[in-house]
């Protein structure tokens, strides 16, 4: 049987893993190990940020991205407010819990 994980604790994960990729961006993308895959993601929203972030060319065009994001269930504002340099470990962490959701060891709450 999957384990049950709140959306509020998953989603909480993914921003701060990609807090510390925006603000080490973009030496972050080359240096992480392991990085992150879109897919990795389970919330759309950090999806969403996560493509405005790997498509960008600069750290402030991938904030200036984000903050144009109409985003569903994320604080844009509070998100590139808050800095990431403490959250090194989050990006790892994110890799790890995406494959046991695949393999059905975790499985997301449903949105309310």
């Amino acid at each position: 049987m999957a384990q049950l994980v709140k959306r509020i604790d998953e989603q909480r994960h993914e921003l701060k893993a990609l807090r510390y990729l925006l603000h080490f961006y973009p030496e972050s993308l080359a240096q992480t190990q392991p990085l992150p895959r879109r897919e990795d993601f389970q919330i759309l929203d950090s999806q969403r940020i996560y493509d405005a972030l790997t498509s960008a060319q600069t750290r402030d065009e991938a904030a200036t991205a984000i903050g144009a994001l109409d985003l569903d269930e994320t604080d844009v504002d509070s998100f590139l407010r808050l800095g990431g340099e403490y959250y090194y470990t989050y990006p790892k962490l994110v890799v790890e819990r995406a494959r046991q959701f695949r393999q059905g060891a975790l499985e997301l709450e449903r949105a309310s």
